[in-house]
């Protein structure tokens, strides 16, 4: 799985059998000398990772980062500044056909998407958390999450507020099952480096954030 190049943002499928993750792109350099993300797939084969595929939503021109997998493994979710989005980097979504393929890529909506970045879905029952420098924060890269109704369409995205969000970059946000912790990524002031991993807890009373 791991090359001399960039790998991060892995998601497994509940069997533990399949893991997407982010990637450089293999492939040589792009005449700018810049290598764009991509996603690839990997199978647990006799306990080692193997078959790592370059999926058909990838292209070498623009890059495509950060797989979440919706409740039933039936959806990938994605960030890209593929031709055609909103603005810097969108957030999308593809059907896991039952053969294995994908589907076109479709992308989320201006509820969710904004002329600036929207970047690191992640998927907990029916609500999508994703940061964003676009929607309305306390600066920089905000988390935000988004209720994904029935017939696809999204509630109006809400920000975290100062239980999670910072004036500064909060991003990589994900949860567990019940949500009552998780983890993200923040260059806050007071870390111990550029960007650090912070836990935080919910408070089950208040339904607030009770510390990080």
């Amino acid at each position: 799985i791991n090359s001399k190049e960039h790998e991060s943002n892995a998601v497994f499928t509940k069997d533990g059998k399949t893991m997407y993750f982010t990637g450089s792109n293999r492939g040589k350099l792009e005449k700018d000398k810049i290598k764009n993300l991509k996603i690839y797939r990997a199978e647990l084969i006799n306990n080692k990772w193997q078959n790592v595929t370059d999926l058909s939503i990838n292209n070498a021109a623009f890059s495509t980062e950060h797989p979440a997998l919706n409740k039933d493994e039936t959806k990938l979710y994605f960030s890209s500044d593929r031709d055609g989005d909103s603005g810097s980097f969108d957030l999308y979504y593809v059907d896991i056909l039952s053969n294995g393929q994908l589907g076109e890529p479709k992308n989320l909506g201006s509820t969710i998407n904004t002329i600036h970045r929207e970047q690191f879905p992640f998927i907990n029952h029916d609500t999508i958390y994703f940061s964003s420098t676009g929607h309305f924060g306390l600066g920089n890269l905000d988390v935000f999450k988004s209720v994904i109704k029935q017939d696809g369409t999204f509630s109006t995205p809400v920000n975290l507020a100062n239980g999670i969000n910072s004036p500064l970059d909060d991003f990589g946000y994900v949860v567990n099952k019940d949500n009552s912790f998780g983890y993200f990524s923040s260059n806050r002031k007071g870390g111990v480096g550029s960007d650090d991993i912070y836990l935080f807890k919910k408070d089950k009373e208040t339904a607030g954030f009770c510390g990080i």
